[in-house]
C-alpha cells in the first residue's frame, strides 16, 4: 500500500516529507537512500543543508571519495603541471585508464604524463636546450647572458636531459632546487632562467603549462639589502695605487668610480665615445646593458683622470684578463676588499648626495624604472661632506697643469 504524506518539500537537493507531526529527510547519494526524521521542519531543513554541504566537500553523488581516495587525488593533482586539471587528463585517456581497471588516480595521472602527446610533438629536455640556445644566439643575446643560460639550464639538462619536456612538473623542479640547496637570490635566478626556457617550450606547443612559472612555484621573499660602497678614502687609494702599480687600468677605474659605467659596458667603450669638449661620455646601444643609448656627464675630476690616457681611437679598457690581474695587484698592495658593482654603487651614492636630484642620478645610471627604488637604495649612504671630497679626488700629478688633449673629430 502506497504511503501518503501531508506535504513534501525539496530543500538543498534533499526531499523532506511531513509524516504525522514529524519531518522525514531523504538523501540520495551514490545510488543509496538515507532517511532521517526530525521533530520540526526547521531542524529537517538544517540537516538537509548539512548533508548537501558534506556531499559538495567529499564529492558528488557520482563520485563519493573516501579519505584514502581523497589523499590519492591530492597526490595526483600535485603531480600534474601547474594549471592542468585532472578532468583534462581523464577525458583524454578515459579508455586507456578504463582498460587498466581499478588503479589509483595517481597511477592514471602518471600514465597521462607518460603518454600524452602535446600539439607541438614530443622533445627531450636536452633537445629543447640545444634549440633554445641556438634561438637565443639568433636573437643577438649578449655572450654573458648566453653563458648564464648555458650554465643554469645545462645543470637541469644534466639530470633531466632524456626526459620529455611535457613530463617535467613543478614539484620535480622544486625538489631539484632543494637537492642542490639553491636558496634566496640564487633560487630566484634559477627560476627566472627556467621560466624563460619553459616559455620557449610553450611557444613551441611542447607543453601546455609552464612548470617554473610564479603561479606554479613560489619565489622566496628576500630582505632588501642596501648596496655596499667604497669609502672616499678607499676609492682614492685604489686609484692612486693603480697609477703606480697597474697604470693600464686607471681609465677603467676612473670611469667606474666617476661615471658609474657598468663593468661589462666598460669593455665596449672606445675613446671615440668620450667627448672632452662637451664633457660627455656616450654609452652606445650595442654597449649598454638595456640596449638603450645614454650620455654621462663628465665631472671635472673624471676629465683629470682620463686626459693623460686619451687617444683618438681604440678601446678604453684592456682585456678582462688584464683588468683582473691589475685589480688583484692593487688590492694586494692596499689590503682593500673588492666590492662587486662597488664602483657603480659608490658613484650613485655620491652623485645623489651631491646633486640631491634622483631623476638626474637615474638618468646618469641609465635607470628607467621606479625612481623611488633608486632613492631608497642610495639616499643617506653618503654624507654631503663626503660626496664633496669624493668629487675632488684628483691624481697626484694634478699638482701640475694637464693640457687637454686635442682629439680629432
Amino acid at each position: 500500500m502506497k504511503k501518503s504524506y501531508r506535504r513534501k518539500w525539496r530543500h538543498s537537493g534533499c526531499i523532506i516529507r511531513q509524516r504525522g507531526d514529524r519531518f522525514q529527510v531523504e538523501v540520495n547519494r551514490s545510488g543509496k537512500r538515507k532517511r532521517s526524521t526530525w521533530p520540526t521542519l526547521a531542524e529537517a531543513k538544517t540537516f538537509a543543508e548539512q548533508e548537501s554541504s558534506r556531499v559538495k566537500n567529499e564529492g558528488t553523488a557520482a563520485l563519493a571519495l573516501s579519505l584514502d581516495q581523497r589523499a590519492d587525488a591530492a597526490k595526483a593533482i600535485k603531480a600534474l603541471p601547474a594549471g592542468m586539471h585532472l578532468l583534462s587528463a581523464a577525458e583524454d585517456y578515459a579508455k586507456e585508464i578504463a582498460r587498466l581497471g581499478g588503479v589509483p588516480l595517481k597511477n592514471a595521472v602518471d600514465f597521462y604524463l607518460l603518454h600524452h602527446k602535446p600539439a607541438g610533438g614530443v622533445r627531450t629536455v636536452a633537445e629543447l636546450f640545444a634549440g633554445y640556445l641556438t634561438e637565443k644566439a639568433k636573437e643577438n643575446c649578449r655572450s654573458r647572458s648566453l653563458a648564464d643560460m648555458k650554465c643554469r639550464i645545462g645543470r637541469l639538462a644534466k639530470d633531466f636531459g632524456q626526459r620529455q619536456v611535457h613530463t617535467i612538473t613543478a614539484a620535480e623542479i622544486e625538489a631539484w632546487l632543494d637537492k642542490y640547496k639553491y636558496t634566496g637570490q640564487s633560487r630566484i635566478n634559477y627560476l627566472r632562467v627556467f621560466t624563460s626556457f619553459f616559455n620557449y617550450a610553450r611557444m613551441q606547443r611542447l607543453i601546455e603549462f609552464n612548470p617554473a612559472d610564479q603561479s606554479a612555484i613560489k619565489r622566496p621573499k628576500m630582505d632588501e639589502h642596501l648596496p655596499e660602497i667604497f669609502s672616499v678614502q678607499q676609492a682614492e687609494r685604489l686609484l692612486q695605487t693603480a697609477v703606480e702599480k697597474a697604470d693600464v687600468i686607471v681609465p677603467y677605474l676612473a670611469l667606474g668610480f666617476f661615471a658609474g659605467v657598468r663593468s661589462a659596458e666598460l669593455q665596449g667603450l672606445t675613446w671615440a665615445d668620450v667627448d672632452f669638449a662637451a664633457k660627455l661620455i656616450t654609452v652606445r646601444p650595442e654597449v649598454a646593458k638595456k640596449r638603450r643609448q645614454r650620455h654621462v656627464v663628465m665631472s671635472e675630476n673624471l676629465v683629470a683622470w682620463l686626459a693623460p690616457y686619451a687617444k683618438k681611437t681604440g678601446g678604453i679598457c684592456p682585456p678582462p684578463s688584464v683588468v683582473r690581474s691589475g685589480v688583484a695587484a692593487i688590492l694586494k698592495d692596499t689590503g682593500i676588499q673588492w666590492i662587486h658593482n662597488g664602483m657603480r654603487h659608490t658613484f650613485a651614492s655620491c652623485h645623489l648626495a651631491k646633486h640631491q636630484d634622483i631623476s638626474k642620478t637615474a638618468l646618469e645610471l641609465g635607470h628607467t624604472g621606479n625612481p623611488t627604488v633608486l632613492f631608497n637604495h642610495y639616499r643617506n649612504l653618503v654624507k654631503p661632506v663626503e660626496a664633496e671630497a669624493y668629487w675632488n679626488i684628483l691624481p697626484k700629478r694634478e699638482a701640475q697643469i694637464i693640457k687637454m688633449p686635442a682629439i680629432a673629430g
